[in-house]
């Protein structure tokens, strides 16, 4: 027997609460306007999920990002439906139910957590993702996101895929949100900075800038030139200066 309902009448954390307690196996189907969610749960826990958009279901999230975006959902009619052929699905959510619930709950306090493309830049540098051999193969796209699909491996950043499509750029910081909620992109993390080489110790130096010139008085030429006893120049002029200080 399905369960149906709407969100108004039990909200999505507490559907995930239901499928964890009984644990369920099967389907849930959720719509919200114009987009459509599913997500598959085997023994009470979301192993897969996506959201659609349109008539012409195109993929706008997938994985963890649609569950987080259905989360975000106040009006929704969904249905349940027992299928014990989920248990086979391979489980491509990366995090748990509870998880996912807080990090809804964070993004409902912070709606700009929500607008992933407002952290995307002109600079920003893109790689196609790993697909995982569980990957779907209809996968839908719509003609703007397979054109900065199939730019991304031959262009350095977000600016020279836009001058190579001819796409807006809020337009298209908006499809490489899109495509990296669906997974099938990721963001190049900058490069780390090399770290400054680590001064060499040199005590003679460290002596003089803590002394200062005047301090150098009355050393004589021989030791700065190391005739102190044949002693190296180095040790020759730092011990002069210890004598120096020594005797002031």
């Amino acid at each position: 027997m399905a369960l149906e309902g709407t969100l108004q009448d039990m909200s999505l954390p507490d559907l995930f609460q239901v499928f964890r307690m009984g644990p369920k196996t099967g389907v849930l189907l959720l719509v919200s306007g114009a987009e459509r969610g599913v997500v598959y749960v085997a023994d009470g826990r979301p192993v897969d999920a996506a959201v659609l958009h349109g008539v012409e279901r195109s993929l706008i999230a997938g994985q963890d990002e649609a569950v987080i975006r259905m989360l975000l959902w106040e009006d929704a009619s969904f249905t349940f439906r027992h299928d014990p052929a989920i248990r086979e699905r391979p489980a491509r959510i990366a995090r748990d139910a509870e998880w996912l619930v807080m990090e809804g709950m964070r993004r409902r306090d912070d709606p700009a957590r929500a607008l992933p493309y407002h952290r995307i830049g002109l600079d920003t540098q893109l790689q196609l993702s790993p697909l995982p051999s569980s990957a779907e193969s209809g996968v839908s796209l719509d003609v703007n996101q397979w054109r900065i699909l199939s730019q991304v491996s031959s262009c350095p950043d977000l600016r020279t895929i836009c001058e190579a499509t001819g796409i807006a750029p809020e337009q298209a910081k908006r499809i490489v949100a899109e495509l990296l909620a669906i997974g099938l992109v990721e963001i190049v993390p900058p490069a780390a900075k090399p770290a400054p080489p680590r001064p060499r110790h040199d005590p003679l130096g460290e002596a003089v800038a803590r002394m200062g010139q005047p301090a150098l008085a009355g050393v004589s030429a021989g030791v700065l030139a190391g005739g102190d006893g044949g002693a190296p120049a180095g040790r020759g002029l730092l011990d002069a200066i210890m004598r120096r200080i020594r005797g002031l």
